[in-house]
C-alpha cells in the first residue's frame, strides 16, 4: 500500500515522506539555489554546535568560506575536529550577542539546545546539567575579510537570535540572506515571541522566502520554524526556488 501511494504521488509531482523525515531534505533542495542565486561567497554560522550546518553547506556544494561560532567547550571541540581538514572553514569559540564580554550559558544534555535562557520545562534532551561562562562578541565588532552583501548569516541560538541581530545591525543591513529560528511555542523562559523576532528581521529589511518546521510538541503543534529570509529590494534578481515537487512532511518532536 505504501509503495502504491508513493507511486501515485510521484506521478502527481509529489514526494511523500515519513513524519520523522529530517528537514535536511528540504534544505538540500532549497539551499543550493538560494546560495547560487545571490552569489553567496561566505557564510557566518552563528550557533554552530558540532558543525552540522557546515557539513550541510559542503554537502550541497557550497565551496566558499564558512565562519562558525560556537561558545561551549564540548560541542566546540567536535566542531573544530570537523573543520580541521577544511582550509576555508574557520571556527571561533565565541557567542554572538548584543554586547561583547562574558556571559553564562545553560548547558543541556542535548548540546544543540544550550541557551542563555532557562528552560520552561525539562525533557530527556532538555535537562540542564550545568552552566558555562563563555566569551561574547557582536557581529558589528567582527573583523572578517568578507563582503557582507554576498554573505549568508545563519542564526540559531536557542532564543537569543533577536539579541544577535541587535548586535549586528550595521553588518546585517547589507547582508543578502538570513536563516533564523523563530519560536511559536517558547521552550525557554523569556524567549522572544515570534512576532518580535519577525519584526527584527523586517526592521533590518528582510522578507521571508521559506519556512521549515523544526520541532513539534506532543500534540503535533509546531514549536519552531527555520525561516529563510532575503534582503528586500536586492539589486540582483532572485531566481532560485525550491524543487517544483510538493513536499509532504513534518518536523521532529522534542524528546
Amino acid at each position: 500500500m505504501k509503495a502504491l501511494i508513493k507511486a501515485l504521488a510521484h506521478r502527481a509531482g509529489l514526494d511523500v515522506m515519513s513524519l520523522a523525515y529530517s528537514r535536511d531534505y528540504i534544505y538540500d533542495r532549497f539551499l543550493p539555489g538560494a546560495l547560487k542565486g545571490h552569489g553567496i561567497q561566505a557564510v557566518i554560522d552563528i550557533g554552530a554546535n558540532i558543525g552540522g550546518y557546515g557539513e550541510l553547506l559542503r554537502r550541497v556544494g557550497f565551496a566558499g568560506d564558512i565562519h562558525s561560532f560556537e561558545p561551549c567547550s564540548q560541542p566546540f571541540g567536535e566542531l573544530a575536529r570537523k573543520a580541521a581538514g577544511d582550509p576555508r572553514w574557520h571556527v571561533y569559540q565565541k557567542a554572538a550577542s548584543d554586547r561583547s564580554g562574558t556571559a553564562q550559558i545553560h548547558t543541556m544534555v542535548g548540546s544543540e539546545l544550550n541557551s542563555f535562557l532557562s528552560l520552561r520545562e525539562s525533557s530527556r534532551k532538555m535537562t540542564e546539567p550545568g552552566t558555562e561562562d563563555v566569551e561574547t562578541v557582536t557581529l558589528d565588532g567582527l573583523d572578517l575579510p568578507i563582503d557582507w552583501s554576498r554573505t549568508f548569516v545563519k542564526i540559531d541560538t536557542q532564543g537569543h537570535d533577536v539579541k544577535v541581530m541587535s548586535g549586528g545591525r550595521n553588518v546585517l543591513r547589507p547582508a543578502a540572506l538570513i536563516p533564523s529560528e523563530v519560536s511559536f511555542l517558547p521552550i525557554y523562559q523569556g524567549m522572544p515571541a515570534f512576532d518580535e523576532a519577525i519584526a527584527s528581521l523586517k526592521e533590518l529589511g528582510f522578507d521571508v522566502i521559506g519556512m521549515f518546521p523544526v520541532s513539534r510538541d506532543s500534540l503535533g503543534r509546531v514549536q519552531e520554524f527555520d525561516w529563510l529570509c532575503v534582503k528586500r529590494n536586492l539589486p540582483r534578481s532572485y531566481t532560485a526556488s525550491p524543487s517544483k515537487r510538493g513536499l509532504c512532511r513534518s518536523g521532529r518532536r522534542r524528546s
